[in-house]
């Protein structure tokens, strides 16, 4: 222990072992005691900076070769000990083995992650409607992955936004570097916030009542949105992506409609099935084969 403690005490022998961990073993070493505690973690800025140099721990594909998390038949599609549908079916062959050396850090968390391991719909159209390229594109016209706010909060939100080329969010979901966790707890939050904070007509009757707040049709109903303060979010209030809080082009009524919702990632795959309805009924298309084998970029 003493000379793990001595090579800690050198930044850059440091750096050298921790090129050759992941993070959560860079984490799990600095818990061991105190004194690596103080070398590693009681600095943010020095955790922060070995964390960019680890490698990727390979959690995320061994999520999806062994179909758990995101990549698992929700519990809601069981009917008693069976499944309604199979698991699904990538169209094309990916890297069997984490790539740990070529990673790059996850947008919420900065831990290295590499392509295998980042989260990315592999299958086009899963029963969650997971596969939509833009985060406010839903095929059933569903609200997801939005946030409204008051006039004070929405000020405060603009203003701490990073400034980038667009005032307009441009978030497509096959770019989108994220590891696993982060992408379950933006899951959690966006479901928590539609069931705290937003009511259906239903709930909240806007006949005969003073309500010049926003109103968004969600499938075949309107949803009424309160600000995450819990103020009533103005009619002329700016609808923001849930990930990135920049504003959305458009309206309540149209901000839906800004722009084409193809995705090329699998549209442009011969190998890929182009219709949603084919899987749900479990008619799986038919691959584009040439003479010698199946067809793929």
């Amino acid at each position: 222990m003493s000379n793990i403690i001595a090579l800690a005490s050198q930044y850059e022998l440091l750096e050298i072992t921790s090129s050759y961990l992941s993070a959560l073993d860079l984490l799990n070493l600095a818990s061991t005691c105190s004194e690596l505690y103080a070398q590693i973690r009681k600095r943010e800025t020095i955790f922060e900076r070995l964390k960019r140099v680890t490698v990727c721990d390979g959690r995320g594909l061994k999520a999806r070769q062994e179909f758990q998390r995101f990549y698992s038949i929700p519990p809601e599609d069981w009917i008693k000990e069976s499944a309604t549908y199979d698991e699904e079916v990538e169209a094309r062959v990916w890297n069997l083995k984490c790539d740990a050396v070529n990673a790059l850090p996850c947008i919420k968390c900065n831990v290295n992650i590499c392509e295998e391991c980042r989260y990315v719909p592999r299958v086009r159209e899963g029963y969650n409607e997971l596969s939509r390229r833009r985060p406010h594109r839903d095929s059933g016209a569903f609200c997801r992955e939005i946030r409204c706010y008051c006039k004070g909060c929405d000020a405060q939100v603009e203003s701490s936004l990073p400034l980038r080329l667009s005032d307009f969010c441009d978030c497509d979901q096959y770019t989108r570097w994220i590891c696993i966790k982060c992408k379950e707890e933006e899951q959690t939050l966006d479901t928590l916030y539609l069931q705290k904070k937003t009511k259906g007509e239903w709930e909240y009757p806007s006949d005969g009542v003073s309500d010049e707040g926003i109103w968004i049709v969600s499938h075949q109903d309107a949803l009424a949105f309160w600000c995450p303060c819990g103020v009533r979010a103005p009619s002329d209030g700016n609808i923001r992506c849930a990930w990135c809080s920049r504003r959305h082009r458009g309206t309540a009524d149209t901000y839906m409609r800004d722009e084409d919702d193809s995705v090329p990632f699998f549209d442009n795959d011969p190998c890929c099935p182009k219709e949603a309805w084919q899987y749900i009924a479990g008619m799986y298309p038919p691959l584009a084969y040439s003479d010698i084998g199946p067809i793929a970029p």
